[in-house]
């Protein structure tokens, strides 16, 4: 009986459903993108290249732009309604598309938006209409077909304003490595819909990894974008640079024949920083990483506190105790041993040893880092750990110290990670 009663009010529930979906593709999808500018455009008509398209991107992108902000208007009054229908299921399939070949993020959400056009499609505007107003029917008209063609021109590249993009196989070429470098790349949710330039971190891998282990293992996608989303985290860029290719490791070996430090600072930094619309100042940089990429980020902070606000080591490898331990992490990484005398090995030794280092560095430098140390009670690892904390205690350093139940594990390091974010975040805001 309440069924029934209910069923007079299906166009009401069409036009509820209009509306609602209409003006959020308007304003959360199309919105941001028409109004960001050639250097958006230019962005998302880079989607355009998944179709061998290497031109126009501009053009493509302000189509884009137009059609979903077009599409979504047109949805919620319902003129033109099933060509605009139409074009947003394209853009559904497009990103779909994109999601599989470029084996970014989930298609999920762009798979069930276009079943749910197609379904929209078949059903109609509902009465209460501007289609249905102007033909006096809910069917396809003369004036709709129409529409078809002229919209049709608006439709090709679909983007995800409101979605992350994460990139793990980009590369530059290294004078100082002579080689070309891979890195990856996370950009959050509103990077291609602004002109703002963001936060970095540079988050880097343990050893055995490379600059797609915090993508396929972290998942540092969807970590940060339910930290942003939560408002636990800023929006901020991710930059994951590769330390697995040529020699092992993140700093310059002992005979500075392979200067891999040299490049993160001299080359990497300057080219992503170029390259992507990062905010250059120390408050607005911060460093982290697990295992290997842990004494990484102890280095990277201690060797340049002027160019960090944050670091984050995680399950750190905190640098060789001495002679006889450099030697044989370099023999387990496959890395070239020097033909030096123990005095020189001794001296490189001191210099990449977080806990020397935290000893023998002046405060007011240790001072200007955020420092976050986190270790599992049953990681390998926790001894070195547990000493840099006892050297930044002694010399009174301010610095947090972790120590959860867990090993040297992914799944620790996923539950670190929030936690990172939230904390390099504070150093990004006013606090």
């Amino acid at each position: 009986m309440i069924g029934n009663q209910l069923d007079r009010y299906r166009d009401a529930g069409l036009l509820i459903i209009r509306v609602g979906f209409g003006l959020g593709f308007l304003f959360f999808h199309g919105w941001g993108k028409l109004t960001g500018g050639a250097d958006a455009w230019g962005e998302i008509g880079q989607a355009m290249g998944m179709l061998g398209i290497g031109f126009g991107h501009t053009f493509f992108g302000f189509m884009a732009a137009l059609a979903e902000s077009l599409g979504g208007l047109l949805f919620a009054v319902g003129f033109l309604y099933r060509p605009a229908v139409a074009l947003l299921g394209l853009t559904m399939v497009m990103a779909a598309l994109h999601h599989i070949v470029n084996d970014v993020g989930s298609p999920a959400h762009a798979v069930k938006n276009a079943f749910f056009f197609a379904g929209m499609f078949l059903v109609g505007p509902g009465k209460f209409s501007v289609d249905c107003t102007l033909s006096k029917k809910c069917a396809v008209s003369g004036v709709t077909i129409i529409g078809i063609v002229l919209l049709a021109a608006a439709s090709p590249a679909q983007t995800f304003a409101q979605h992350s993009t994460v990139h793990d196989n980009l590369s530059m070429t290294s004078e100082i490595l002579d080689s070309e470098r891979k890195y990856a790349v996370y950009l959050p949710p509103d990077y291609h819909t602004s002109e703002r330039h963001y936060p970095v971190l540079y988050l880097l891998h343990g050893a055995g990894d490379d600059q797609t282990g915090w993508i396929q293992f972290g998942e540092v996608r969807h970590i940060t974008d339910k930290a942003i989303a939560a408002g636990q985290a800023t929006p901020m860029i991710i930059i994951m640079p590769d330390a697995n290719t040529g020699e092992r490791g993140y700093f310059n070996n002992v005979t500075n024949t392979w200067r891999y430090e040299d490049f993160f600072f001299d080359e990497l930094m300057p080219h992503v920083e170029e390259t992507f619309r990062i905010k250059s100042e120390k408050r607005y940089r911060a460093v982290a990483g697990l295992s290997m990429g842990g004494g990484g980020s102890f280095m990277y902070a201690l060797h340049r506190p002027d160019l960090f606000s944050s670091a984050a080591p995680l399950s750190a490898w905190v640098g060789p105790a001495s002679v006889e331990s450099y030697k044989e992490v370099m023999r387990r990484w496959g890395n070239a041993l020097p033909d030096l005398s123990d005095d020189e090995l001794e001296a490189y030794v001191n210099r990449h040893n977080a806990v020397e280092l935290i000893k023998s560095l002046p405060a007011d430098d240790l001072r200007s880092v955020r420092w976050f140390i986190d270790c599992g009670d049953d990681d390998f690892l926790y001894e070195g750990n547990s000493l840099a904390h006892i050297a930044m205690r002694q010399r009174e350093i301010p610095h947090e110290f972790r120590i959860r139940d867990g090993g040297h594990t992914w799944t620790y390091w996923r539950e670190s990670l929030p936690v990172v974010l939230d904390f390099i975040s504070q150093a990004f805001h006013q606090y």
